[in-house]
């Protein structure tokens, strides 16, 4: 017998309610089944169906599971004659999650919010599709007792929606009811007995963003003295951070305003766990070295680098709060495209979206800074055996080699130019005699021309030549990595990388790239090219991203120093590098060149245990620095700060959820909160219908309470969160938004986006909605994700999942 002697009358008429219409709706689906099975199904079964039906109105209530499951069983009987149309394709053991009452015109009608629609006379009521069925709006956009007036198709509905309810139905059991009255749930298969139905909880979870609290800390912004008129007011921009940018100074120990305060030359590593004030005091620095010395760190030679534009975009609005004007925070990957363009405008300026793995881990891979210095080092030994051979027998050769071993400070390219102006008396060199030869001029210019044709009209090429020469020879490429990175890459990647490589390298070709054209034979290696397999004629010409730092490298190799558009050097006098974590060896170098060698300025801060970036294979700051060389050829120094053990962002409960999640993979081992929050709270569901609506509820209460708190909905891929939001549309949430690109407004709402786009941003809240084991696996990548979405919440941070939940949380909530 059912123990429910606690319940109200209210309560007990709520359950009773519930659990009949499911019987009845059961009965119907089976019914149903049975009539589309018909065919398989001899008219003595379906009498015998139609009689345990019948029957059922005189069965106790305790013997009801057992007579529905023999009807089941007599159903599915000849399943295997039609498998695939299995219980008429409706689903007996969860067939809806919500169920609404309206009234219109003085008519009172049930509906059951479900997977898919069902509409059948067998049914107490109809069965619609949260995602497809109009009506269905009326559950998601309306609350219990609330007026309702909805254009459903080509009329408009007008009336009451009296009855509400959320349901969780497992196995064809009824195991909870959510509605104004609380929440029911029958507690059996945790006490063990029959069941036992209690009030849980006479009100629904609730979210806070803490912005009561935060609102009370915070002090009037001051008003900026700029003759622009215009302010900073990052009261309302709905990220703690800016929030509270100008008083975390006074957060900072002694050791942290040290390295604020360090001396402007050389490289400065900040470690520390998220939201321990990286981003805070690399920028401070910044400010620190600007107001220290604002005659050589002027705006427009401080650079503060990031991977993503929302990142860029906060630090945009940051700077001027701390007295910092006229700098502009670039993206990595936009900045360095611009740079390539202007140097090499041949290539093309479109990049691929679709790059492998296997592309991607080989291009930013160390290795190319040896081999590229290796090639310039092999290509020039061979321009003086050139000299030596084809000018052997003209007047001037000793002379012309030994103005040629004079120019070794020089470029390859710079270094062959200056040679010729030298050989026509147009230049000097230090301590060689000048060429009084000009038959040796004429036949160094016909020699470098016939060698080089481009030299003297577009040198730069070589740039081009150079890179794709390894990428698209199968033989070199293989040679090269496993001498440079051995046992580092399989030989089915290095396969995958050369096969990609060259049919980018087609659609270059086809698209008119300059090239050398005993490399085309190369091409008849792949697979299918030659064939009619492989057609590029409509496809666009592409680079992969990863290109650019090796072209701008090895251009710097061959041509010398990157220069801005009026021609003069590229430097930087400090250079600010946010989530370095995710730059690699490559970067770094690229970077790193465009310092001043005899005071390079750079401020580095990140997290190893952020890492989320696709390609990056180092594991340690060492690793990823080892490479790095100054334009001089020497090691520069690197400062590293010991890591910051204080979180200022997230609260105790969050950042212990976040230790669990990161485990021992971590590597910050001290690692504190300053303050305590609301509870970390985990939800499951069985329907993606009901988790919608579940969230729709809880952020409408939020939005309502407290319209200045951000909230961030994450997923893990992009695919995911477009369709959670596009569930979310039907609700009439007010300040939605999907963000695909970064293109966060900072401004108070809900976000829906997937982790990686909120990398270095925090918001009040923040809710994981596929916190479930077939998203998040136990590998170091779904560790380092999972690990991230957790700690860009500031005050609260729930996680929600459909399915069996994710190991990495297991132990969050005890």
């Amino acid at each position: 017998m059912r123990n429910n002697t606690e319940l109200t009358a209210e309560q007990a008429k709520v359950l009773e309610e519930e659990e009949q219409l499911l019987l009845l709706v059961k009965q119907g689906l089976l019914m149903l089944a049975a009539e589309d099975k018909e065919s398989n199904i001899s008219n003595l079964q379906f009498e015998n169906i139609i009689e345990l039906r019948d029957s059922l109105a005189d069965t106790l209530p305790e013997d009801v599971p057992a007579v529905m499951a023999q009807m089941e069983r007599m159903v599915l009987l000849h399943s295997h004659q039609g498998s695939h149309n299995s219980a008429s394709g409706y689903n007996l053991d969860t067939p809806y999650f919500a169920h609404i009452r309206l009234s219109e015109n003085n008519r009172v009608r049930d509906l059951l919010i479900g997977n898919q629609n069902c509409f059948s006379t067998h049914l107490p009521c109809p069965i619609v599709d949260w995602k497809n069925a109009p009506i269905s709006q009326i559950f998601y956009r309306y609350r219990e007792g609330d007026e309702y007036v909805e254009d459903i198709g080509e009329r408009e509905l007008e009336g009451e929606l009296i009855t509400r309810r959320m349901l969780l139905i497992e196995n064809g059991n009824l195991m909870r009811i959510n509605w104004p009255g609380g929440i029911l749930e029958d507690l059996a298969s945790a006490q063990g007995g029959s069941n036992k139905w209690h009030l849980v909880s006479q009100k629904t979870p609730r979210l806070e963003s803490g912005q009561e609290k935060i609102l009370d800390e915070l002090k009037v912004p001051e008003k900026s003295s700029s003759n622009s008129g215009k302010t900073t007011d990052l009261s309302f921009s709905g990220y703690r951070v800016d929030k509270h940018l100008r008083q975390i100074t006074a957060l900072v120990d002694p050791q942290q305003f040290e390295v604020i305060t360090h001396s402007e030359s050389g490289i400065i590593l900040i470690q520390g766990g998220a939201g321990s004030g990286k981003t805070t005091v690399a920028l401070h620095r910044l400010a620190y070295l600007m107001t220290k010395k604002p005659q050589y760190f002027k705006p427009k030679t401080v650079l503060p680098i990031v991977f993503g534009p929302a990142l860029a975009n906060y630090m945009s609005r940051v700077l001027p709060a701390l007295g910092v004007n006229g700098v502009s925070p670039r993206t990595y990957h936009k900045w360095v495209s611009g740079l390539r363009q202007r140097a090499l405008p041949e290539l093309p300026g479109h990049y691929a979206e679709n790059t492998p793995m296997d592309v991607i881990e080989l291009k930013r891979h160390p290795l190319w800074l040896k081999y590229y210095h290796e090639e310039i080092k092999k290509r020039t030994l061979k321009f003086r055996e050139l000299f030596t051979v084809k000018l052997a027998k003209v007047e001037g050769l000793d002379l012309l080699l030994e103005a040629w071993d004079s120019l070794t400070v020089l470029p390859l390219i710079p270094r062959l130019l200056r040679l010729v102006h030298w050989s026509k008396a147009e230049v000097s060199i230090k301590n060689v005699a000048k060429l009084d030869s000009a038959r040796m001029e004429k036949q160094l210019h016909n020699v470098l021309e016939q060698a080089f044709p481009e030299l003297f009209e577009a040198p730069h090429l070589l740039t081009s030549q150079i890179w794709n020469d390894c990428l698209v020879s199968q033989e070199l490429l293989l040679e090269t990595v496993e001498r440079l990175a051995p046992g580092e890459f399989s030989e089915t990647q290095l396969t995958s990388a050369w096969s990609w490589s060259v049919r980018q390298y087609q659609k270059r070709l086809d698209a008119g790239e300059a090239i050398d054209t005993d490399r085309v034979s190369l091409i008849d290696q792949v697979d299918g090219y030659g064939s009619g397999e492989l057609n590029f004629a409509d496809e666009k010409a592409l680079l992969d991203e990863e290109d650019d730092s090796l072209l701008l490298i090895l251009f710097q190799l061959l041509m010398g120093p990157l220069r801005r558009k009026n021609g003069k050097l590229l430097s930087y006098t400090h250079l600010m590098l946010d989530e370095a974590q995710d730059f690699g060896a490559l970067e770094f170098q690229l970077l790193v060149s465009l310092t001043p060698e005899n005071h390079p300025s750079v401020t580095l801060a990140g997290d190893l245990d952020q890492r989320i970036m696709l390609g990056r294979k180092h594991e340690t700051w060492s690793e990823s620095l080892a490479h790095l060389t100054l334009p001089n050829g020497s090691k520069p120094d690197v400062t590293a700060l010991a890591p910051l053990q204080i979180g200022y962002r997230s609260t105790n409960e969050i950042m212990s959820a976040a230790k669990i999640v990161i485990g021992e993979h971590s590597v910050n081992t001290v690692w504190e909160s300053t303050r305590n929050g609301a509870p970390v709270d985990i939800f499951r569901f069985r329907e993606r219908g009901a988790m919608v609506a579940f969230l729709a509820d809880t952020l409408e209460d939020l939005a309502v309470r407290e319209p200045l708190a951000s909230v961030a909905v994450l997923t893990r891929t992009p695919e995911a969160a477009q369709t959670l939001y596009e569930g979310l549309l039907r609700t009439d949430l007010v300040n939605l938004r999907f963000i695909s690109d970064q293109e966060f407004s900072f401004t108070p709402g809900i976000d829906v986006t997937d982790i990686s786009q909120t990398k270095g941003l925090e918001f009040d809240t923040v809710i994981i909605a596929d916190a479930d084991a077939s998203t998040y696996g136990p590998d170091i990548r779904s560790r380092q994700l999972l690990y991230v979405g957790l700690t860009r919440a500031a005050h609260q941070l729930w996680l929600l999942h459909c399915g069996n939940p994710s190991k990495l949380i297991s132990g969050i909530v005890k």
